[in-house]
């Protein structure tokens, strides 16, 4: 049940969040890839410290929803699961904590205690026999306290990557990042238009210089990795393109036998 007094970080990736307890402990989790979520998503909300990380995979940009501006990695130009030139799995390291803590939600109770939050949703193609949350003797399963652990990390950043953005904002730093382009013959394209990214800096900047007396080098290492990944753009093109090349050429293969 979802209840208000619990506030549910990024509650748009979420079907059916439900507190964990005793009662329904049994109910078995799954590789982060058995997830449709996980192998679908496109633009996926991170907290800065996974930049350096992730900047390796993907461009960071800031979606900007009704709430303001939210710091994601673009996975894909393409929906449905199509186009990713990273696979969603743990090992490939280009997993966002949201994801690689999937099915657990990161939720911030307004009491003092401390509650896990599982969203219940079905694997639908799980790749091993999963685990139970709850082991027969009332204690989590290692399953478990590894998507617990990777939440906890985005829990702890997630506030600091809220006032980074916000200061970015203020600071007049960031700049709109609209993406248009073909992907296939024929004219089919593909347009974000809600996306931003910190504008090409100057030296000195003075309102660059204003956000880093804020927050020091943590700011400018983050700065970095952003304005680095933007690169990524280019494979994310050519993964697209040649996902759209596959999806037409199917069809005629069809025919043809």
């Amino acid at each position: 049940m979802w209840q208000s007094d619990v506030m549910i970080y990024w509650k748009e990736l979420y079907e059916s969040p439900r507190r964990l307890t005793s009662k329904w402990g049994h109910h078995r989790i799954f590789a982060p890839e058995s997830y449709e979520l996980v192998r679908t998503l496109q633009l996926v909300p991170i907290v800065h410290p996974e930049a350096l990380r992730l900047a390796a995979y993907f461009p960071i940009v800031w979606r900007v929803q009704d709430d303001g501006a939210v710091l994601c990695v673009l996975r894909s130009l393409v929906a449905g699961g199509l186009g990713h030139p990273v696979k969603p799995t743990h090992a490939a390291g280009g997993l966002p904590l949201a994801l690689r803590g999937f099915p657990v939600i990161a939720a911030a109770p307004a009491g003092s205690g401390e509650e896990i939050w599982i969203d219940e949703v079905v694997a639908d193609r799980p790749t091993d026999v999963g685990a139970p949350i709850l082991m027969e003797d009332g204690r989590l399963s290692r399953g478990a306290v590894q998507r617990i652990q990777a939440v906890g990390k985005l829990r702890q950043a997630i506030d600091t990557t809220h006032r980074l953005t916000e200061a970015l904002t203020r600071h007049r730093l960031l700049e709109p990042w609209p993406l248009d382009f073909e992907l296939a013959s024929g004219g089919r394209r593909i347009r974000f238009d809600d996306l931003m990214v910190v504008r090409p800096l100057t030296s000195p900047d003075s309102d660059l210089i204003e956000h880093l007396r804020e927050f020091g080098i943590e700011a400018a290492t983050f700065i970095a990795a952003h304005r680095i990944s933007l690169f990524r753009i280019s494979t994310l093109l050519q993964a697209a393109r040649s996902a759209m090349a596959t999806e037409t050429a199917s069809p005629q293969l069809e025919e043809a036998t």
